[in-house]
């Protein structure tokens, strides 16, 4: 499998976040978002979803840090916990209308340029794309 497994992308991801948030049940039940693009929290409760998620992958990573757990022990749950996080990063720009994706390449390809680094995303002829295949 690579890294972008089954073909994700941004774009499967928003369509697949806007599809899904008006069926979200909360533990009781009961429907948790009638807004269908999740309009019904403010971008302060959507960021504090992203921070949480950030925080329990934070709080895990200290326990293996500190030896409670080994890395190999902890690796699916912290990978979840960034699965989180990414999820929620994408309801929040869909809040703002931010293309999360297109602002990802155009803020690679800035730092990139800002660094002296030949790695780019795109598809840009004066840009040298990065080898997928390493991944």
């Amino acid at each position: 499998m690579g890294y972008l497994t089954n073909g994700l992308s941004f774009r499967t991801l928003r369509a697949a976040n806007i599809q899904r948030l008006p069926q979200f049940r909360d533990k009781q039940g009961r429907l948790c978002h009638p807004h269908p693009t999740g309009a019904d929290w403010s971008v302060a409760e959507w960021l504090e979803a992203v921070v949480g998620e950030l925080g329990e992958f934070a709080n895990l990573h200290k326990k293996v840090r500190r030896g409670d757990l080994s890395m190999e022990d902890a690796k699916l749950e912290l990978g979840r916990e960034l699965a989180d996080v990414a999820i929620y990063l994408d309801i929040l720009a869909l809040q703002l209308d931010v293309d999360l994706g297109a602002a990802i390449v155009e803020k690679f390809n800035t730092v990139s340029r800002r660094v002296q680094a030949e790695v780019f995303i795109g598809s840009d002829d004066d840009w040298h794309k990065f080898d997928e295949a390493a991944l």
